[in-house]
């Protein structure tokens, strides 16, 4: 697994520009955290089909594991590992619900978002969507038009 590395050039090219505001004294430890999940929910992003580590995004937050978790948990009320796990689904989900049944598999789209583990996928696919994963591309199947014969 690549290293994630946090780009504050592509920040200074104007890419994120709310993230680069200097560090205030007066800023609460509320503004604080959520300035620092801001700055992992941007490297998350930038990094939507790849699996990241809690260690690689503290290192591109800048701040410990301990700080990265905690930050999470007051601003978002869950970990950073159930968030990026949670944003990989629903982004999933959405390509499952675009895809062409025809040309896709739920495997295309799940190793594209990072899956590796079908199986794991599709039990937390179901746990988060309450249907399994082909039963979505299915549904899916029902919008594109049929072929003529």
């Amino acid at each position: 697994m690549a290293l994630i590395h946090f780009d504050h050039a592509a920040l200074r090219e104007g890419d994120a520009p709310e993230l680069l505001a200097p560090p205030q004294a007066a800023r609460s430890h509320t503004d604080q955290r959520r300035q620092l999940v801001m700055r992992a929910l941007w490297v998350l992003r930038r990094h939507l089909g790849e699996p990241v580590t809690i260690a690689e995004l503290s290192r591109a937050a800048g701040v410990s594991d301990r700080t990265l978790r905690a930050a999470f948990h007051d601003v978002i009320g869950v970990s950073p590992k159930q968030f990026e796990i949670a944003q990989r689904l629903r982004s999933a989900r959405m390509a499952l619900l675009a895809a062409d049944p025809k040309t896709t598999t739920v495997t295309d789209v799940a190793t594209e978002y990072g899956f590796y583990e079908l199986g794991q996928f599709a039990g937390r696919y179901r746990h988060a969507f309450g249907e399994l994963p082909s039963r979505t591309l299915q549904h899916a199947a029902a919008r594109w038009p049929m072929e003529a014969a």
